[in-house]
């Protein structure tokens, strides 16, 4: 690292992240639209993993024969890209501050119409309130432990003491309620976004998502993995205005006569 850049890392405060003189132009193919964004190339370290280029994202058989699930998020995987955030100067392998990782998803739901922004919102925000509090969510497991434990009590709890202790610890270390759902435009493209966030984590997740039909979506992840709690200040709002940069980078645009042609041959 030279001078110049050694002396800007200490003044950030960190080195890393995505580095936009360095981005990457990707498209795909999704029916009878192209995708485009710009992501800047990772700063991580990895084996390169092939990326699909064509999604034919209303297709249900498709989606299912693609699909991974993961918590309340059922999606096919298009490509992931992640930045690690560190000191000017690492002493020890495990000084990272944290990471950023941006991932494009395609989802599927026929108990909605996803064109309708209200009828997404709700949908994302029950999605996550449904899984958290069902049988496999955190908050069921918090409950369970809380119950346990008043059980071996010599006063066990009273019903209201419980259902009070119950809240306090989902509050506390549990999955709290997602804030309300903000549609933010880029490039004529109205999202659907939310977070996840925890109460006891600096860690969060943050969602875009984009109507591609009646029953099909783009939902683009960001992960914010803080690693060091106390250095997460230093470089949090750099990985904001990146995930948005990101964002902001994206078009979907009919797909071009000739490559719709090219597509089709594919295909058959």
């Amino acid at each position: 690292m030279n001078l110049f850049k050694l002396i800007n890392a200490y003044w950030r405060g960190f080195v890393g992240g995505p580095d936009f003189t360095r981005d990457i132009s990707h498209r795909f193919i999704l029916e009878d639209k192209q995708l485009t964004i710009k992501i800047p190339d990772s700063n991580v370290v990895a084996a390169i993993s092939p990326v699909d280029l064509s999604f034919p994202h209303s297709s249900t058989s498709w989606f299912t024969s693609h699909m991974e699930i993961y918590e309340q998020h059922v999606f096919v995987h298009m490509m992931t890209e992640n930045w690690m955030y560190m000191p000017p100067i690492a002493l020890f392998p495990s000084s990272e501050y944290g990471m950023l990782s941006c991932q494009l998803r395609i989802k599927q739901t026929n108990m909605i119409n996803i064109l309708d922004e209200a009828a997404l919102s709700r949908f994302v925000t029950q999605a996550y309130d449904n899984y958290h509090n069902g049988p496999d969510g955190d908050n069921t497991e918090l409950r369970r432990r809380v119950v346990e434990e008043s059980s071996k009590m010599a006063m066990p709890y009273e019903p209201d003491e419980l259902e009070e202790e119950v809240a306090e610890y989902i509050k506390l270390q549990g999955r709290k309620p997602i804030a309300p759902v903000i549609i933010k435009n880029f490039n004529q493209l109205a999202w659907v976004f939310y977070q996840e966030v925890r109460n006891n984590s600096y860690t969060h997740y943050d969602y875009y998502c984009l109507p591609l039909s009646k029953h099909s979506f783009l939902e683009v992840k960001f992960n914010h993995r803080v690693d060091l709690s106390h250095k997460h200040k230093k470089w949090a709002k750099h990985a904001i205005e990146s995930q948005e940069r990101i964002i902001a980078s994206i078009y979907l645009d009919d797909l071009p006569q000739t490559s719709s042609i090219e597509h089709s041959s594919v295909l058959e």
